[in-house]
């Protein structure tokens, strides 16, 4: 018999005052409500019921026990209730990491239909670099990250959603006078603008480069992705940008090639995701349709 029914017993003969009717309320026999009651009173080394001949009631031992067995009964209910409301996605947290680029362009669709559905779940959203991220997911600090595939993937799952490729863009009306670029030293007379170089993005665009043998020398280097294609809109130059994530400006041909990169979702390996975020992952390849 788990401690459990015991308690439940207790509670019900102190309500009753008596064994017999607490055991016909309990679809029990007489004898295994006694029985339970006095191993319980073994077991705490303590008398519980008072026996009279016309029934039981709680010694001062009894009164204590009963009502710290009330609220801890009452606080385990509680728990229950709260355990099917997060099963049934009607609470619950949601911790997403995510990049300045990513918080802009990819977050809002599928978030916004997320929240639409399940409007009572709380969600937390923390922004910092792909490195900031990693480690925020490390430290458990957020459930999972969207944003590009790390470079060391051992403690990663990671799960594309599309692949983002970098490209040279202007405005149209500097696109109508350049476009296209034959030759890389047309792009070093034009003002070319790029991320600076702390970026992981704009790491990767240097060692592309590199690799084929071009060095471009930007003329204005920007920490803000949103700022650096404002810029480009406003003719201000040429700029190296995802071209999946630019409105209002053209793409460039050159004559070389910039880097793609899968952006998605991952979490740790070894995490156990919560309800919510799995919901959310759900959300995730709806949306993106994977």
């Amino acid at each position: 018999m788990s401690r459990m029914t015991v308690y439940q017993v207790f509670i019900e003969v102190a309500k009753r005052g008596n064994f017999s009717k607490a055991a016909q309320e309990l679809y029990l026999t007489q004898p295994a409500v006694s029985q339970m009651i006095s191993s319980l009173e073994q077991d705490l080394g303590v008398k519980l019921f008072a026996r009279q001949s016309r029934g039981v009631s709680l010694t001062q031992e009894g009164q204590v026990f009963y009502q710290h067995i009330i609220q801890a009964l009452d606080q385990i209910d509680q728990a229950e209730q709260m355990m099917q409301s997060m099963k049934d996605l009607q609470s619950g947290l949601l911790r997403i990491g995510v990049s300045d680029t990513v918080s802009r362009y990819v977050l809002p669709k599928s978030l916004k239909r997320f929240a639409e559905r399940y409007p009572h779940i709380l969600v937390q959203i923390a922004s910092g670099t792909s490195q900031e991220l990693e480690v925020m997911l490390q430290q458990d600090q957020v459930d999972l990250v969207i944003g590009f595939q790390p470079q060391q993937l051992d403690d990663y799952d990671f799960h594309c959603l599309l692949v983002i490729h970098e490209a040279v863009v202007a405005s149209a009306e500097l696109a109508s006078q350049l476009n296209p670029v034959n030759d890389v030293q047309e792009l070093n007379q034009v003002k070319l603008m790029m991320l600076d170089r702390k970026s992981g993005t704009r790491q990767r665009i240097d060692q592309a480069l590199s690799d084929q043998g071009i060095d471009l020398k930007p003329d204005i280097e920007l920490a803000s992705y949103e700022l650096l294609a404002a810029f480009a809109r406003e003719s201000m130059g040429l700029a190296i940008l995802s071209k999946e994530f630019v409105e209002n400006l053209e793409v460039i041909s050159v004559p070389f090639k910039l880097p793609e990169r899968p952006m998605g979702y991952y979490t740790k390996k070894s995490a156990s995701l919560s309800i919510a975020s799995q919901a959310f992952i759900d959300e995730l390849k709806t949306t993106w349709q994977v």
